[in-house]
């Protein structure tokens, strides 16, 4: 049974880069039944989307860390039932999504509950998806929503459309080889590692790789300036770039893509280089929805650890520093970067 034969249909995806990066599968599938599809996003959600051909159109919904109460956005969402669209689609159960969803004036208004919701979020649902095996990976799971609703294709996986003119820009950065690091997680910092363990490993891995070379992007916020810079001067080498200013998604994504490998956390830049086919090595702390997160492949290697905090089911750490990731050693880090990056350079 294939989906419905829906002409219009809206996604609503209200998170940040990661959240994107694994709906782009199921927007992609939704997108080859012939559909038009648009996406009510954030701001980061529609630059990254920009990247995605099948994408038509970005309705654009700022957050941050607290966001607005959904109400503060009835103006775009009025433009929005105005569209008439055959069906909206959340695939995270957040109470923001489910409400936008259920108030989009379309005709059919679906969403995949992914936790406790309050009432008012599911009013206007017209049908419900119950939560998936979160042990699949977080895209394999939005796929499978839309199999429970008649989808029986093959998953299109990730296609970027990056322009030229960036991928130029990204070899005219860095000399070959090198390697991009993200030190920063714009979710938590307890997602977060010591810099000076971070300056550890880089020196590790240039006494078996002396010509690899270190790039350093970041949000551009004061925080993770600061971090980047310490990290310079925790360095004191000629061979780390900083990028300090926030770069353009299609320069970004030039640039992690000319990369050999990505190094770095459980953050949204992860899961774009492992969407854009780069190797990985990151670090984890133990949560319920991380094996859905993680990287699947030889081609990515993840450091764990069990986390108290996420056992208990309540913060102990205090500080912003995560006691279970700095029990990681720089040695086990610089050994798999150094072993990653061997392999890459053998295949290639």
């Amino acid at each position: 049974m294939p989906l419905p034969p829906w002409k219009k249909v809206l996604v609503v995806d209200l998170g940040f880069l990661g959240d994107t990066v694994h709906s782009i599968p199921a927007i992609r599938a939704i997108a080859q039944t012939g559909a038009r599809v648009d996406v009510m996003t954030t701001p980061v959600g529609a630059d990254l989307l920009g990247l995605v051909p099948e994408v038509n159109r970005c309705w654009i919904i700022p957050l941050r860390k607290p966001s607005p109460p959904p109400w503060k956005n009835l103006g775009t969402l009025l433009a929005i039932r105005k569209e008439r669209y055959d069906a909206a689609i959340s695939f995270a159960g957040s109470d923001r999504n489910l409400f936008c969803t259920g108030w989009s004036g379309a005709r059919e208004r679906v969403a995949h509950l992914t936790g406790r919701n309050a009432w008012p979020s599911n009013w206007r649902l017209t049908r419900t998806i119950s939560r998936r095996d979160r042990g699949q990976p977080v895209f394999e799971q939005r796929l499978s929503v839309l199999r429970d609703l008649g989808w029986e294709g093959a998953n299109p996986g990730w296609a970027w459309a990056i322009p030229k003119e960036d991928e130029a820009w990204a070899k005219r950065q860095v000399s070959s080889p090198f390697l991009h690091l993200s030190i920063s997680a714009a979710s938590s910092p307890l997602n977060e590692w010591p810099l000076d363990a971070w300056s550890d490993v880089l020196h590790r891995v240039w006494e078996k790789a002396p010509e690899t070379r270190v790039v350093v992007t970041g949000s551009g916020s004061r925080r993770e300036i600061a971090r980047q810079a310490d990290l310079l001067s925790l360095a004191q080498d000629g061979r780390v770039q900083n990028f300090f200013d926030p770069l353009p998604m299609a320069r970004f994504a030039a640039l992690l893509r000319a990369s050999q490998l990505h190094v770095g956390l459980d953050s949204g830049v992860l899961h774009l280089a492992m969407a854009l086919g780069k190797p990985t090595v990151s670090l984890f702390r133990e949560s319920v929805g991380r094996p859905g997160w993680e990287p699947r492949g030889a081609a990515h290697q993840i450091i764990l650890r069990s986390c108290e905090c996420a056992e208990a089911g309540q913060q102990k750490c205090s500080g912003g520093r995560a006691l279970c990731l700095s029990r990681i050693s720089p040695d086990e880090v610089a050994r798999l970067v150094s072993e990653s990056l061997n392999s890459t350079r053998t295949s290639g």
